[in-house]
């Protein structure tokens, strides 16, 4: 199946199924599309309407279909001294799991961090997804809650 796929740049044109399959990952997690904070108008402009855009995208497709998307932005680390990718979301469409379209994306976004010398990735993992987890284990990513003893926050400034 993942020999079938392609892994490709976002252009505004997949913003329908980017934001169609987001709904999707969060209906996983119970968040009714009344919920979510943000649209598809949203995504449109601050991917592909503003200069520079505010996060950047791969999509993976199976025969000229949508399957799942990372979604990424850039941060100055101080820590490392240098700028990291932060993966905001990485999502496949749940018939296509475990068929090597994840990995395939997850890989897009370790090339891109290399040709452009970013110093590492970092994302966050649900402590009860072990399937995902894992699945990033097996890249050598290493949880930071563990060898770091580190907990991410936030605080919401939105209403």
């Amino acid at each position: 199946m993942a020999n079938e796929c392609t892994v490709r740049k976002a252009v505004r044109a997949d913003c329908k199924d980017i934001w169609e399959m987001f709904l999707q990952s969060q209906a996983m997690l119970d968040v009714t599309p009344e919920q979510v904070k943000f649209s598809k108008e949203t995504l449109q402009r601050d991917g592909f309407d503003c200069s520079p855009p505010l996060f950047h995208c791969f999509v993976a497709e199976f025969r000229g279909v949508a399957i799942g998307y990372a979604l990424y932005s850039y941060q100055y680390s101080a820590y490392e001294g240098g700028l990291e990718m932060r993966v905001s979301n990485l999502f496949v469409k749940e018939v296509y799991r475990c068929k090597g379209v994840g990995k395939l994306l997850f890989e897009a976004l370790i090339e891109k961090a290399k040709q452009q010398k970013i110093v590492g990735i970092e994302w966050m993992v649900f402590n009860w997804n072990r399937t995902a987890i894992k699945f990033y284990e097996n890249f050598g990513a290493q949880d930071l809650t563990i060898t770091e003893k580190v907990h991410a926050f936030r605080i919401s400034l939105s209403e």
